[in-house]
């Protein structure tokens, strides 16, 4: 993952789309400029949003080079709620930063010097407290310094050359494995070269600053030179690696584009449970998609909506690809563009990360080729594929969705489900118990605010059923001819449910279905004799009265109750496997009654069936 991250960051670096080395692209912008001349200062309010120096600090005091928060850069102690007890250590801490960069011994560019010794100056007596705006500022605050006189004016002086050069130096020394005083030289196990190692990687941004790796016992130094051995030596990666991959971690983590959240536990942040998914490709060159050009966006976007399908927050805006599009889109041949290339040379990475008190734990990794990915992503987007709860045409749904609806906490399930869709694999067993034991919950049955749910697990439980097989396309709408006993069982309590809604006009709060499913689902011997004799005597002759669909509801009944008794009977009891072919035979059948209404609330029936009703 490190060697990927790293080849990452430098390519991206030389598109220019990476921050300089040791900065950061910060949410919070910087708030005030403090504007130098020789003998006075003047304080602008700002919001500049650019890349700074980043030097991953939580609790530690460790200052940045010529910007940083105001407890840092000019003192100030006011803050949210309270006071900065410790801003004072922080200015130390700034200034003694600036004294060691005027100390450096590859020197400093005399106009950069001379416009440091001005910030000095006005630190030293005071004059930014003498504006009438510093008491505004709060400690948090970020702040910059701008010369406004000489080669210099209006630059802020962090973006100096010279400082940037100093501040990787600084960060190279502060990366060093145990008290930092002795560099570890050895062989980089990235780039292969013989470097000084750290003892841990610069921290980067998931949902805090944490190390992205870091080494809490001695191991493995052997591979060092110089003799030795130093506390806590990192495993062989040189800072210029290290470094270079944290940026391009950063850049993925705060990248829509690159970043999903499987799950999350909004009152536990640190949960090993929550799962973050950050993936990239490596792509050589065009993809040729049927007749036309792919670019990278549209296939990361098509990438990340199996993850996660984004809908658009306001209505207003254009709606974002679904996964049927992409599913088509994935249907076509996929070639390069350029000639010489092949498929394979092409290749997608995937790193499931959860966020662990002060460290990211990588759950789960792979790299796959796109000849590959092309090929699982088709077999998976068809085995999720199945009808909406109102009997709207087929679509597949993401990853994220399933997990949800299944209320999967088991992280173990949720990557082996990732690798399914990605890399092939067939589908975890406990996907399928999650998905029936959830959806015999009444109100996944029965709320409407459910009703994304109940296609989710039925998608679920498709897919755990027929991923990979040749029902698969058949089994993502009702299947009429399938003779399983349990799907038949099914679709059976479908057809008495909808007898008894026909009949009461959908006036009923609650139906068959939420007393008896269960007992249905599991042992249906034991109770459809009850319920076919309660149609028979009370439902469907109030069909036939009041013309409600009664030929058809009969029908339909006899042919499904006939087929069942040809088969032996109702089953006594149902394993797992029967019930979700259950759970799927009755969410079919459903489907099928709602689309034929063309009225999701059920109030009003279409009566063409009824012409001939005795």
């Amino acid at each position: 993952m490190f060697k990927e991250l790293t080849i990452l960051g430098r390519d991206l670096e030389a598109k220019g789309e990476l921050p300089p080395v040791g900065f950061y692209q910060y949410r919070d912008p910087i708030r005030w400029v403090v504007h130098i001349w020789p003998d006075r200062v003047y304080l602008e309010a700002a919001e500049l949003d650019c890349p700074r120096p980043f030097d991953g600090r939580t609790s530690a005091i460790r200052a940045h080079p010529v910007a940083d928060e105001a407890g840092y850069a000019l003192g100030v102690t006011r803050q949210k709620g309270g006071i900065d007890k410790r801003a004072v250590e922080k200015h130390v801490a700034f200034r003694g930063l600036m004294r060691k960069f005027l100390a450096t011994p590859q020197g400093v560019d005399p106009v950069l010097r001379e416009a440091l010794q001005w910030v000095d100056n006005a630190l030293e007596r005071d004059l930014v407290q003498e504006d009438l705006r510093y008491g505004e500022i709060l400690s948090k605050d970020w702040v910059s310094f701008v010369p406004e006189k000489g080669p210099l004016t209006g630059q802020h002086l962090f973006e100096h050359s010279d400082v940037r050069r100093f501040w990787k130096a600084e960060l190279e020394e502060r990366s060093r494995p145990g008290d930092g005083k002795r560099q570890a030289i050895g062989e980089c196990a990235v780039c292969g070269g013989t470097h000084s190692l750290v003892g841990k990687i610069p921290k980067v941004k998931l949902v805090s600053t944490v190390p992205l790796h870091g080494l809490n016992a001695d191991a493995f130094v052997s591979h060092m030179s110089g003799g030795g051995v130093f506390k806590h030596a990192h495993l062989g990666i040189c800072f210029t690696c290290g470094e270079t991959a944290a940026r391009a971690f950063n850049y993925l983590s705060g990248s829509d584009q690159h970043r999903k959240t499987l799950f999350w536990d909004r009152n536990k942040h640190d949960s090993l449970a929550n799962q973050v998914a950050i993936f990239w490709l490596k792509v050589p060159g065009p993809l040729y998609v049927g007749e036309t050009v792919l670019d990278q966006e549209a296939l990361l976007a098509a990438l990340g909506a199996v993850l996660a399908e984004e809908r658009p927050v306001n209505k207003n805006e254009p709606p974002h690809a679904s996964l049927s599009q992409i599913a088509q889109l994935i249907e076509l041949p996929w070639k390069p563009k350029v000639g010489g290339l092949n498929l394979d040379q092409y290749a997608f990475y995937l790193g499931i990360l959860s966020p662990n008190v002060g460290r990211i734990a990588v759950r789960d990794w792979f790299a796959t080729s796109l000849a590959e990915l092309h090929n699982h992503l088709a077999q998976f987007l068809k085995a999720t594929r199945i009808v909406s709860s109102w009997g709207d045409p087929p679509q597949p749904l993401s990853i994220a969705t399933l997990i949800q609806a299944a209320e999967v906490s088991n992280p173990n399930l949720s990557r082996n489900l990732l690798r399914t869709a990605y890399l092939g694999h067939l589908p975890p067993r406990g996907l399928l118990e999650s998905a029936v034991r959830r959806f015999r919950i009444p109100t996944t049955l029965q709320d409407p605010r459910e009703n994304w749910r109940s296609q989710a697990l039925a998608s679920a439980i498709k897919l755990s059923l027929f991923y990979k097989k040749k029902e698969v396309e058949q089994m993502d709408h009702l299947d009429t001819n399938d003779g399983s006993p349990p799907y038949l069982c099914g679709r059976l309590l479908a057809i008495l449910e909808e007898a008894q809604q026909r009949a009461s006009g959908w006036g009923l709060n609650a139906t068959l279905v939420d007393r008896f499913y269960g007992t249905a689902s599991t042992a249906p011997a034991s109770v459809f004799g009850t319920l076919i004799r309660l149609a028979t005597t009370a439902h469907l002759p109030k069909l036939r009265r009041e013309q409600r669909g009664y030929r058809a509801v009969e029908e339909l009944l006899e042919d499904v109750a006939g087929r069942l008794s040809a088969t032996g009977g109702f089953p006594r009891t149902l394993t797992t496997k029967g019930q979700a072919e259950f759970a799927l035979g009755f969410y079919h059948q459903r489907a099928d009654f709602r689309a034929g209404r063309g009225n999701r609330k059920g109030a009003t029936v279409k009566q063409e069936e009824d012409n001939n009703d005795d």
